[in-house]
């Protein structure tokens, strides 16, 4: 029996028009979508190439870190054509602000990617993501919306059940025929997508392990469509004509893919608001130029104390110290001391206002998730985004680089530069070896076992979605009244 019902159901769904529009979609917009972010990511990668080169050529030693500064670079990620996720917020590189002085070295995130191409930035890319959470979960409903509604305002469900049909296979058998047509159009999407990547000379199946993370991908899409397509039999068999069915579909799927993420945003502002970078970057001035004023009253306070040299000039003091005259040098020692307190105290400082900012934003951006996955398709888009590595995860892997090269910076260079301060003659040496070549940070990618360890919850919410769609459906459809 229940194959009869499936058999029905495939054949009335391949002979309508909504099957062969939904697989000429899936047969253009994927290979299309492949196509194109193939080519976004090869302009990409030739950026960050020729701007590895050019930094390199330049800073080729520690006396050039020291003169222009340093810098470390991000590749674009070659899994983006499964999810832009944040690929245009994330930073293209981490520089270091100002000079570095035995103060402490101060880095940044930078971005400039989002200004390569403003049109994509305002409208989106077409990956997978967009593809499957807008194009495929709207033609996810539209293979459901009168599946059961249509049935009910054309009085055929009254003629099925005056047969001993049992309800609940024939609602398993609209599901399964559902899932088996847009399942089988969107992998032949896929497969098509894949054919074009292989044509256009694109490695799926080289070290960078992309093509397990595109049948990763793929694996959760077939689950979004499945909720989608569950939701849709669920108010199908809520409404009793067509027309009301596919007027509230759209208005859930309004809610859940437009309203409800960027509402959880908002609300997550309100919860919890964090400061501007702008904000906090003048704070951080601030500290500084307290901290570098105290350093100069203690360093006063010091010359005074000292009856060998207070009543040099900055001249006698400086020709004393290079005769090795015993005061000169004593407070030279002693100032050095200071120095390197005031130095470690910035140091601190300047850290706990970082680390205070960044968890203060994590925090915010944990509630919006949080919020956000009241939506089957916050969810879907979540765990594309981590597969991707143009998520979270990816933002947090550069923040610890960021402290890295600080690090670095901080031991190789500024640590190894002595200021001596007279009266108002100051004078900066360094001891580093400007020879030496300049640091190296090799980032390595965000492991795929970490990046789905990230979004466990979204995947288990995903599967409670659709289960939960379904027992909905079930249910309606069992207490249904055919009179």
């Amino acid at each position: 029996m229940f194959k009869n019902i499936l058999f029905k159901e495939l054949h009335e769904n391949i002979l309508d028009l909504k099957f062969i529009i939904a697989a000429l979609l899936c047969i253009i917009i994927i290979p299309l979508g492949f196509y194109i972010n193939k080519k976004d990511y090869e302009n990409k990668k030739d950026n960050y190439r020729e701007s590895v080169r050019i930094y390199f050529n330049s800073h080729k030693t520690l006396g050039d870190i020291s003169r222009f500064g340093a810098a470390a670079f991000r590749a674009p990620s070659p899994y983006s054509l499964l999810s832009a996720g944040m690929e245009q917020l994330l930073p293209t590189s981490i520089n270091t602000i100002g000079s570095i002085s035995n103060m402490g070295v101060q880095v940044e995130l930078i971005n400039e990617r989002g200004l390569d191409s403003a049109i994509s930035f305002i409208y989106g890319r077409l990956d997978l993501s967009f593809i499957v959470s807008v194009v495929m979960s709207l033609l996810a409903m539209l293979f459901t919306y009168n599946s059961i509604a249509g049935e009910k305002e054309r009085r055929t469900l009254s003629q099925i059940f005056s047969n001993s049909v049992p309800r609940n296979i024939v609602i398993l058998a609209k599901m399964t025929a559902g899932a088996f047509l847009i399942g089988t159009v969107f992998l032949l999407g896929i497969l098509f997508g894949f054919i074009v990547l292989m044509v256009t000379g694109q490695g799926v199946f080289s070290a960078d392990y992309l093509f397990g993370r595109i049948l990763i991908g793929t694996a959760f899409s077939l689950l979004n469509i499945l909720v989608f397509l569950n939701l849709g039999l669920m108010i199908s068999g809520l409404n009793k004509t067509t027309l009301s069915a596919i007027i509230s579909l759209m208005s859930c799927w309004v809610f859940l893919f437009l309203l409800w993420p960027k509402m959880s945003v908002v609300a997550a502002k309100i919860i919890r608001p964090v400061q501007s970078q702008q904000i906090v970057d003048l704070e951080k001035n601030q500290v500084l130029r307290q901290i570098k004023n105290e350093e100069n009253h203690e360093i006063d306070g010091l010359r005074k104390t000292m009856l060998g040299v207070r009543d040099m000039t900055s001249v006698e003091f400086f020709d004393n110290l290079r005769k090795g005259e015993k005061d000169a040098k004593a407070f030279e020692k002693k100032q050095k001391k200071l120095l390197d307190l005031f130095r470690i105290r910035s140091a601190i400082e300047l850290e706990k206002i970082d680390i205070a900012y960044e968890n203060r934003k994590y925090l915010q951006a944990e509630i919006a998730r949080d919020l956000s996955r009241l939506s089957p398709a916050s969810c879907f888009i979540h765990i594309l985004a981590e597969i991707s590595n143009t998520g979270f995860c990816e933002y947090k892997e550069w923040q610890k680089l960021k402290y890295r090269l600080k690090d670095i910076l901080e031991r190789d260079v500024g640590a190894k530069m002595e200021s001596l301060r007279f009266e108002n003659l100051s004078v900066v040496k360094s001891n580093a070896d400007r020879k030496a070549p300049s640091p190296y940070l090799e980032y390595r990618d965000v492991p795929l076992d970490k990046a789905i360890s990230a979004v466990w919850a979204d995947i288990v919410i995903l599967f409670v979605y659709s289960i939960l769609f379904f027992a909905g459906a079930h249910t309606i459809f069992l207490r249904y009244d055919v009179r």
